[in-house]
């Protein structure tokens, strides 16, 4: 009878770390499928309405949004067919990246569309709420490396 030692087992590899991207360098413009502009030691992606006023990188794969409608009804059909549509990055924001947001918040971010990235981040612990995590879109980034709405 045959009796199979410790060291005779074959050895699985061990997973790859997954590598964390380093952050856009500040006042940098990152490669984007969305325009990106940086102004006032702010980067965001500019609209349609103030495209052709500022310097800026233009996206791989999307012009910039249009103007928002203010009728409901447009509005909703604005969001739905071009606001709201999935894109792999946005400046620079891939899904899993771990952000700064507000002040010194950190946040995973879930997903990103063209008119931002959406970012989950946890709540502080409270007796009089039962939500352990919240999410919100950030559309900037500031010259703090930090970002917000």
């Amino acid at each position: 009878m045959q009796t199979t030692a410790l060291f005779d087992l074959p050895i699985a590899p061990a997973p790859a770390a997954t590598q964390r991207r380093a952050p856009l360098a500040l006042g940098e413009l990152p490669t984007s499928s969305v325009p990106a502009a940086y102004d006032r030691e702010h980067l965001y992606s500019p609209s349609a309405q103030n495209i052709e006023l500022i310097d800026h990188r233009p996206g791989d794969l999307f012009a910039p949004l249009p103007a928002v409608p203010q009728e409901p009804k447009r509005w909703a059909a604005w969001w739905r067919e071009q606001a709201s549509v999935p894109t792999p990055d946005f400046l620079g924001l891939e899904p899993g990246d771990e952000i700064t947001v507000l002040d010194d918040v950190t946040a995973s971010v879930v997903s990103t569309c063209r008119f931002g990235a959406v970012v989950r981040y946890a709540l502080p612990p409270s007796p009089w709420a039962t939500d352990t995590h919240a999410e919100m879109y950030v559309t900037r980034r500031n010259q703090f490396g930090h970002w917000y709405p």
